[in-house]
């Protein structure tokens, strides 16, 4: 090898040599230089995580500055959480909605880069609202929409419900739709699991306010609110609650209950925001009871708070009051200045281009349903084909049902028959028992005149014979007192016999309720109870009628029927076997 090979090849070895060294001291230098920044990041979202648990308002701070320091191209969930920190601190403690948008947006575009579906479909759902407070009613729909698609999917219910309120909203006001958005509400209102749930319902009650209503219900959907309001600390919300709760009876024109609302609103407010929505409540109740220099002042005041940022929407309706009282007043340039205020502002809330778009949404949305109605429609010929066969397998259930009610009515009548022939064979029976007795009393009255007759002649005999005047009237009264009681005994002893063979029963069932009756009071039952009237138990007795009536009465007074309609007879019937 001569000398020129020899350098030509040390040569190419050395440009070799740096050229790699070009190459890898700017990418070790660059590779120092990132590692320290990736450490520092992750120290920045530590601080952070720490500070938004402990100190919001420090954490805002710190966000800020963290945000200034990423890259805007960056993707990482904890970039994603700085930014929706960001996003809900300006739209729920600064109530700066713009700015909120735009933070909203950047985490979608991570969560979007990273794929994160649960996430993104939170983050359209909170977009949606976002859009709906700024009057981008064609975004706030877009999304909405498409964030309770993805909802359903994943059974993010808290998302859903977000989305239900957000699309009441737009269908209330912009479609007129009242039964649509009222159905949108009653989603949110039925049932709620945790707290940020609960913060939804009681949007949704607030929501209710704008539909028509009774004073009554008005009370009750206020008492409501209010009760979940302070169960879970909702202060902005329960101020929002009053003060819808003042104009709904403003409109009734219960103003001494509209400054009741009033005045529970007024200790809870704590930022410019909920301030100016009082003064323009209280404005309005001034202009109602006829107060319109008042009313002129506070609504004002309520423009000159809300107007620090993006609340059209309320400062549309406080300039068209403000203009109504300037006209009627005869104020026109002070009226033609709130006029042009009003217009401007409505202008500025109600983008025209965001209005045709969102009516074609609408539009695409009701030939969607009218696809599904036709789709119920079918779903009910079907039912309705299978329900009418049902009514016929119905039919010919009742038809036999029917024919077994009458073939066991036939049988409970045969029955019936069967036990009108017993007892009718019972009566019967009991009528010859009773026969039987009377049979048994005339024998024993003839027995007994019998017998009379000749202790009578016997005794006349002895009274005739002796010669002691007194003991002839002794004799005579004893002949009068047995002619009026000789035979009873035995008489009534052979007719309770009798009575007792034919019903047994009777006794018992009488003597088990009442044991205190005396004798004479059981054989007056007894004959009562054999339906024998007053002559004949006269003559059973040998007692005269108006005693057997007498008796009867205290019969009846010892039974508890002294102030009752019931007879004897009807009360004794139920002491039968």
């Amino acid at each position: 090898m001569n000398f020129r090979q020899y350098y030509k090849r040390r040569l190419y070895y050395c440009a070799l040599v740096l050229m790699m060294f070009a190459l890898f001291i700017p990418a070790a230098y660059a590779s120092n230089g990132q590692q320290p920044a990736a450490q520092q990041q992750r120290i920045d979202f530590e601080h952070f995580e720490l500070l938004r648990s402990t100190n919001r308002d420090s954490a805002h701070k710190y966000a800020e500055r963290v945000i200034g320091n990423i890259d805007s191209l960056a993707v990482s969930m904890e970039v994603a959480k700085v930014y929706d920190f960001m996003a809900e601190y300006a739209e729920m403690t600064l109530h700066r909605y713009s700015m909120a948008l735009g933070y909203r947006l950047q985490s979608a575009r991570v969560y979007e880069a990273l794929d994160n579906l649960p996430c993104m479909t939170r983050t359209n759902a909170l977009l949606a609202r976002i859009y709906l407070r700024n009057g981008d009613y064609h975004n706030a729909f877009s999304y909405s929409t498409k964030a309770l698609e993805d909802a359903l999917q994943l059974g993010d219910k808290t998302s859903e419900r977000e989305a239900y309120l957000v699309l009441e909203q737009v269908t209330y006001f912009y479609n007129n739709d009242i039964d649509m958005a009222m159905s949108y509400n009653r989603k949110v209102t039925d049932g709620y699991e945790g707290r940020e749930q609960a913060h939804q319902t009681v949007r949704a009650l607030n929501n209710r306010f704008n539909y028509s209503m009774t004073f009554e219900d008005m009370l009750d959907l206020t008492l409501l609110a209010e009760a979940l309001c302070k169960e879970y600390d909702f202060g902005d919300l329960l101020i929002n609650i009053y003060l819808n709760a003042s104009m709904q009876a403003l409109s009734f024109e219960e103003y001494d209950v509209a400054v009741d609302y009033l005045e529970r609103a007024k200790p809870l407010l704590t930022n410019f925001k909920e301030e100016g929505y009082y003064y323009s409540a209280l404005g309005f109740y001034n202009l109602m009871v006829g107060d319109s220099s008042e009313a002129i002042v506070n609504l004002k005041h309520s423009i000159e708070l809300l107007g620090q940022d993006d609340f059209d929407a309320k400062n549309v309706h406080s300039y068209f009051l403000l203009q109504d009282i300037y006209f009627n007043e005869g104020r026109y340039k002070e009226a033609y200045e709130a006029l042009m205020a009003f217009a401007e502002t409505y202008t500025r809330q109600h983008n025209t281009s965001n209005v045709v778009n969102l009516s074609k949404l609408i539009n695409d949305m009701e030939l969607a349903q009218a696809e599904e109605r036709l789709k119920q429609h079918q779903r009910e010929l079907q039912q309705t084909r299978e329900y009418n066969k049902l009514l016929r397998h119905i039919h010919t259930a009742v038809i036999c049902f029917v024919a077994a009610i009458a073939i066991l009515a036939l049988l409970l009548w045969r029955m019936q028959r069967k036990n009108s022939r017993l007892n009718s064979i019972k009566a019967e029976q009991e009528l010859r028992h009773k026969n039987e007795i009377i049979k048994i009393q005339q024998l024993q009255q003839y027995e007994e005149q019998t017998n009379m007759e000749q202790l009578s002649e016997e005794l006349n005999r002895a009274a005739n014979i002796t010669d002691n005047r007194e003991m002839r009237n002794e004799l005579r009264h004893i002949i009068r007192r047995l002619q009026k009681s000789a035979g009873a005994d035995s008489h009534w002893a052979e007719v309770e016999k009798t009575l007792a063979n034919s019903n047994d029963a009777f006794f018992e069932n009488l003597l088990k309720e009442y044991p205190n009756l005396t004798k004479n009071e059981r054989k007056l039952c007894t004959l009562i109870h054999m339906n024998l009237s007053t002559k004949e138990i006269s003559n059973i007795t040998h007692q005269s009628i108006g005693s057997i009536n007498v008796a009867r009465s205290r019969l009846r007074q010892k039974f508890g029927l002294t102030d009752s309609d019931t007879s004897l007879i009807a009360f004794l019937d139920k002491f039968k076997g």
